[in-house]
Parts: C-alpha cells; structure tokens; sequence
C-alpha cells in the first residue's frame, strides 16, 4: 500500500513512498536566495575570469608614465648627490690647508694626509681615493693639492710657497661634469674645476 505524501508549509510534498524529496530551498527562498546565489556564482566566475586585456592595457601604461617620470628624477638625484659629496670633500682639503698654512706662521708643520685622512677617503663621482696630494687629480670628483713645498703630503713650517687645490674634470657635456660645474659655482668655488684655487703663504685664497 502506497503511503500519502505529507504537504509541507509551501505545498509541496515532503514524503513520497517513505523517502524524503530534498526540496530546493534556495529556488523557493522569499528573501531572496536565488538572486544571491546567482550573484555569487557571477563573483567567482569574474574572480577565475582575471583581468581583461583592455585592464591590463591600462595597468602597462599607467607604469610606463610612472617610470617615464621617476627614473630621470631619481638618475637626477644620484647626480646632485654625488656633486655634492665632490664639493664637501673640495671644502674639507680647502679647510686643512688654509689651518696648515696659518700653522706655519707659528712654526709647526701640517701632514695633509693624516688630516684629510687620505687612505679612508671616498670620491662619490669617480670612484677611488677622494684626496691626492703632491700630483694633480686623476679622476672625476678627486680634490689634488699641490704645492713646491709638499713633501709625502706633508706642509712644512717653513712654508713659502702658495698651495694649489683642484678637482678633477669629468667627461665633458656629461650631466655629472654638469652638476659637478654647478655645484663648485653656487660655492663660490668654479675656479677649482679644471683649473684651481689657490691658499698663500699668508693665508690668503685666489
């Protein structure tokens, strides 16, 4: 004998022939259940998708202009920066030998290298040593200071002689020989670049 189907709340059978029939709630849900079933299913199916090729299109160009701007700015930085640290090192030498010239009029004598720290100085432009002493500057950025009167860096009491303190030239119409030029001017210092300044005996600078 076949056992009637109970009806449910929503009028559909609940039992048949003693099995449960699973009833499809999110079809018949009154708040919306199938709506946000579908919605979901949309997500995740736009979430697999990824991005289109117009987005990514749009995301390329977006970083080009970026890096369009930034790149020289940040290659401009590092440029300023190093002419800076060219210029900190001229005022330094400029510093030592215009203190070792007035030590001599007191009869003591001066070791440039010693004072400079020669052999743990850095040149931020061309790499190497930042101070050389008794022979011109070989590379961008290196501060030489010469002098008839130097011997192994070192300014004696009896100092007569004026004492000659130049940078070393970078590669001309480059934006480091650029900046390096700038940067010695707005110092009050061009002559030093290429050519030289100038500490006298008695202290005076040219």
């Amino acid at each position: 004998m076949k056992r009637q189907g109970k009806t449910g709340a929503n009028g559909t059978n609940c039992v048949t022939q003693g099995r449960p029939i699973e009833t499809p709630w999110a079809l018949i849900d009154p708040h919306g259940g199938l709506q946000m079933s579908m919605l979901v299913k949309k997500a995740q199916a736009s979430a697999e998708a990824g991005f289109t090729l117009i987005e990514l299109m749009i995301v390329i160009a977006i970083i080009g202009i970026l890096a369009a701007i930034a790149i020289p700015q940040y290659e401009q930085y590092i440029v300023t920066s190093k002419a800076s640290g060219v210029v900190a090192n001229f005022k330094s030498a400029l510093t030592q030998v215009t203190a070792g010239v007035a030590a001599t009029a007191a009869g003591q004598s001066t070791d440039l290298t010693t004072a400079l720290n020669v052999s743990s100085s850095q040149n931020p432009a061309g790499g190497g040593l930042a101070f050389i002493i008794g022979t011109t500057p070989s590379t961008c950025g290196q501060v030489g200071i010469t002098g008839t009167s130097l011997t192994s860096g070192v300014l004696p009491a009896s100092n007569t002689a004026s004492i000659a303190i130049q940078v070393g030239s970078c590669t001309a119409g480059t934006s480091l020989d650029t900046a390096v030029k700038q940067a010695l001017t707005a110092a009050g210092y061009s002559a030093a670049y290429g050519a030289a300044i100038n500490v006298g005996p008695n202290g005076s600078i040219s």
